[in-house]
């Protein structure tokens, strides 16, 4: 697999298809997939964030993860915790950075800007688009870890077609994978495998604020325990 390429063909399919293509590295092994962008980032800085993914002669995009960290961003402060989990003591962080891009790469499901998240028709029809865009998407789908951070705007279920599985190429682990994970409001996660093992996709609620912290304890574990598999950690 040559993922340069894929990235290259990714960025095009995006500009053509006139889709939001995301950010961080696309050489990682991580692909985190949020609930929406943030209003004032994206809606101002789409296009320019845009033209420097077209533009970028290295591929791993060293330019980002050099943002300071902000905690008025929990969402990025929590992927920052989740990655640092994954990768520490092997590899290091600059506290003053939001550097988990170096690590990972972000995109979101729903390119719909609101102040508040609604699962709407218009919404589920962007959500739609989408995963369309995402099941045609060699890249996407090339990330051994792929995270579904979005909550309901997701779901694996007959009435909605078994999303998950029809776009990510997985199948639901079950009880003894997935749903022991103390369920609760603000605790739970989803595992979902490739029949080759080789794709692990966990569907978890939005990592922004007001859920159990050791959610993310339980989560890196499971990421761990799959990239130790494989042979890249």
């Amino acid at each position: 697999m040559d993922r340069e390429k894929l990235f290259e063909k990714f960025l095009e399919d995006c500009k053509n298809r006139k889709e939001w293509c995301g950010q961080g590295n696309p050489n990682a092994d991580i692909l985190i997939i949020g609930k929406e962008p943030h209003n004032d980032y994206f809606i101002s800085d789409k296009e320019e964030i845009t033209r420097r993914l077209l533009e970028q002669e290295n591929i791993c995009r060293s330019g980002f993860g050099e943002a300071p960290r902000d905690s008025k961003n929990p969402t990025w402060c929590n992927y920052q915790m989740l990655i640092e989990k994954v990768y520490r003591p092997q590899k290091v962080f600059n506290p003053a950075l939001f550097d988990f891009e170096k690590y990972a790469f972000t995109t979101e499901i729903n390119t719909i800007f609101r102040p508040k998240a609604v699962l709407d028709a218009e919404t589920r029809n962007n959500i739609d688009k989408r995963l369309c865009f995402f099941k045609d998407s060699e890249f996407i789908n090339s990330f051994p870890v792929i995270i579904l951070a979005c909550n309901n705007f997701i779901s694996n279920d007959k009435e909605r077609g078994f999303l998950i599985n029809n776009t990510f190429g997985v199948k639901f682990d079950g009880k003894e994978r997935g749903e022991h994970k103390e369920k609760t409001r603000g605790h739970w996660f989803y595992t979902h495998h490739s029949d080759n093992g080789e794709k692990l996709v966990i569907h978890t609620r939005q990592l922004s604020f007001l859920f159990d912290y050791s959610l993310l304890e339980h989560i890196t574990d499971e990421i761990k325990e799959h990239l130790r598999k494989l042979g890249l950690i």
